[in-house]
């Protein structure tokens, strides 16, 4: 037999074997993912979700977003190009026979032009490889890994992929093999290349090049499961999978009812849901979450992307024994009782291995400002994951900073984080004469339920921002009460720090108030209120209408139950509030009205909206030092003043404390003013002669909590 008898087989025992493999590497990854727990509900709204895979995937929507990602789309749309085109590679190989009908009429009209487009972008892909290899060696932004040597070795092998594409292809053109030849006007730059072999071309050179694309083509097949290129695999099927059952803002509640459970939270890998594993096959190493995260930019310890990597790590260090012990088709969860060689979270960030543990320290720098999950451009809830592990840290090891313990012990006397007599909670509103809802009788004589929430309860400066708003919806004419004493904090301090079981009982009490009273839309100036009773509470069986008030002041001046005819001189910057914004998607109602007041100039900080900066209380860090780094709140502020505004808008009584405090540390409070929304829209609007005379009014009198106890912070909380 000759050699070209033979290569047809040998090719064939490469490809069989090649493909083999990777469906190993890929199963094995199957079943390592499945070691987690049940996930509900993971092919609901399959509209939408095929919808996600051709904006997130296909088009790249949030790759995009920052001018390299349009090389990696480049490359990606590039090799969905060149695979096609990879058709006739594989066919021709095993069968070749066929390659001249391939390339012939009727086929060749509709493969070749796959075939030209994919010879013109493969060459394109060496000038995206160029510029990433530019990147990396030269640029070197600080927010990529380059831990390890993998990134360069992907891309050494892609471009290897192309060049012995192009070697053996011209070749091919040039004579080594004649239906190439016959059919060049397929291959545009295979064909201008092929004017360099001159008119006697090496026909071993050829096939030299041919089996190197063969070779680095299946070898790459088989090093993408094991490398960062992982993404190529684990994308499609987590944006495809991605949490669609509950709205974006809502962590899944705990069961404390279900029997035989004494672990709560996440505190080995195999109690992570089989979606979450999942999350760390998709990862694409693009750091961008750690390019947008306020503790990784204030020198925090947490990096969300070596979080995903810990769990990574941490699952192939547990779960590769793990799966020795199961049959080779078991696909169940994880034994509860599994103890893992490798603990997921260290005792301390000193006893950290990077790459298979994250630490206490880690955990608890997160602001829960969503920065990283809106980012990914794969969908990962890197906050998810976060929140999981601070569950267990706190319900089953009861580790917490010690902060926290007196934040929990307050909300629990008191139902608020200030530990201040919940019998206090209405005193602001009594000189107001605000209405109170007291049973189900009265749902049909108010409108809206005013939420005033803990911050508006409590703290002097947050009063301030509540008195404007009531004044605002008394001008519009809304009728609305508030809850007054029978109001309980939300719960999402406790929540978002890993408390679970307080918030358990937090929203339970105030759902069964809501729902015995009748509410039925609800208003408040909090974020964090907001998220809690609009994403959080149908779990509990609390489902309202719920504004924030910065959206009913918008719809308010649209239909024209306000007037804004006052001047406000000077120049404005807006800080969105994450809860508002990321969590809820609401970036324009404020905007639109700072946009609509006279003679008030905007300006936008560079990180806003999307990529806006968090203050730095989100996640339960309003009731805790911050130890290492810079502060956030003076980041942010710092970002503010940078754009030379001599008034910060916020809408968020979290956000006032913060940024207020940061300009008041910057030496600026003098020449900058921080104010609410509502404050602002009360200073600009028409007043009726009643309104104006009890705004003056109440500006004389004092302010309705005792001054030592609304403004002194729990131990921890940021200092006024």
């Amino acid at each position: 037999m000759t050699y070209a008898d033979v290569k047809p087989f040998i090719f064939a025992a490469l490809f069989i074997a090649a493909n083999l493999g990777f469906a190993w590497s890929i199963w094995r990854l199957i079943r390592l993912a499945r070691l987690g727990t049940d996930h509900p509900h993971p092919l609901q709204a399959i509209a939408d979700r095929l919808k996600d895979l051709l904006v997130y995937v296909f088009l790249q929507k949030r790759v995009v977003d920052r001018a390299f990602g349009w090389n990696h789309a480049i490359i990606f749309w590039s090799f969905l190009i060149i695979t096609a085109g990879h058709a006739e590679f594989m066919i021709t190989g095993i069968f070749p026979g066929v390659a001249g009908p391939l390339m012939s009429p009727p086929i060749s009209y509709a493969f070749g032009p796959v075939l030209f487009m994919a010879d013109v972008m493969a060459f394109v892909v060496l000038f995206a490889i160029a510029n990433a290899f530019f990147r990396r060696l030269v640029v070197k932004p600080w927010f990529i890994a380059y831990k390890s040597l993998d990134g360069f070795a992907v891309l050494s092998q892609i471009a290897l992929v192309m060049i012995t594409y192009f070697g053996a292809t011209s070749l091919g053109i040039a004579g080594a093999r004649p239906e190439l030849a016959e059919h060049a006007h397929l291959f545009p730059v295979s064909r201008a290349i092929a004017t360099l072999w001159g008119s006697t071309p090496s026909y071993a050179l050829h096939e030299a090049f041919w089996w190197g694309h063969a070779f680095v083509l299946f070898f790459f097949l088989n090093y993408i499961p094991y490398s960062k290129h992982q993404h190529l695999v684990g994308a499609i099927p987590n944006v495809f999978l991605r949490e669609g059952e509950k709205p974006k803002g809502a962590l899944r509640p705990i069961d404390f009812e279900k029997e035989g459970v004494e672990s709560f939270g996440v505190g080995k890998v195999t109690e992570f849901s089989w979606k979450q594993l999942l999350d760390t096959y998709a990862c694409t190493e693009c750091g961008r979450c750690d390019l947008n995260c306020p503790a990784t930019l204030t020198g925090k310890p947490l990096e969300p992307q070596q979080v995903i990597h810990d769990m990574k790590g941490n699952l192939y260090a547990n779960g590769g024994p793990l799966l020795k012990t199961r049959p080779l088709l078991q696909l169940l969860p994880a034994a509860a009782d599994f103890a893992p060689t490798v603990p997921l979270i260290a005792a301390s960030e000193e006893e950290r291995k990077v790459g298979m543990q994250t630490s206490p320290e880690v955990l608890w720098a997160c602001t829960t400002c969503g920065a990283c999950v809106d980012a990914c451009p794969v969908l990962i809830d890197h906050v998810g994951a976060i929140t999981d592990m601070r569950r267990y840290l706190n319900l089953t090891m009861g580790e917490v900073p010690h902060e926290l313990s007196k934040t929990y012990k307050n909300i629990e006397n008191n139902s608020n984080p200030w530990g201040i007599g919940a019998d206090k909670r209405a005193d602001w509103a009594e000189p107001m004469g605000l209405k109170l809802w007291g049973s189900s009788a009265d749902a049909d004589k108010y409108e809206y339920l005013f939420w005033v929430g803990c911050a508006g309860s409590y703290d002097n400066r947050a009063q301030k921002t509540v008195k404007s708003f009531a004044r605002v919806m008394d001008q519009a004419g809304l009728k609305y009460a508030i809850l007054g004493t029978a109001e309980g904090c939300t719960g999402d301090p406790a929540r978002r720090t890993g408390n679970e079981y307080l918030f358990d009982a937090q929203a339970k009490a105030n759902v069964a108030t809501l729902n015995d009273y009748g509410v039925k839309k609800i208003v408040t100036a909090c974020p964090h209120c907001l998220n809690s009773l609009k994403n959080e509470y149908p779990a509990f069986g609390g489902k309202y209408e719920v504004l924030h008030h910065t959206q009913l002041i918008d719809d308010l001046i649209e239909n024209k139950r306000i007037e804004l005819d006052q001047e406000i001189m000077g120049k404005a910057t807006y800080h969105d509030p994450c809860y508002l914004g990321r969590w809820n998607n609401e970036y324009e109602a404020p905007r639109r009205t700072l946009a609509g007041m006279k003679s008030l100039n905007i300006v936008e900080m560079e990180r806003s909206k999307r990529t806006s900066m968090c203050c730095g209380a989100g996640g339960g860090q309003m009731w805790k030092e911050e130890k290492i780094g810079k502060r956030v709140n003076i980041e942010r502020t710092e970002q503010a003043l940078g754009t030379g505004a001599d008034m910060i808008a916020v809408a968020c009584p979290f956000c006032m404390t913060m940024i207020d405090d940061g300009v008041k540390a910057k030496d600026k409070e003098e020449s900058v003013k921080v104010m609410d929304i509502a404050e602002l829209v009360e200073k600009a609007m028409k007043k009726t002669p009643a309104i104006a005379a009890a705004a003056a009014a109440q500006a004389e009198e004092p302010a309705a909590a005792k001054p030592e106890e609304a403004s002194a912070p729990v131990d921890g909380a940021p200092p006024a």
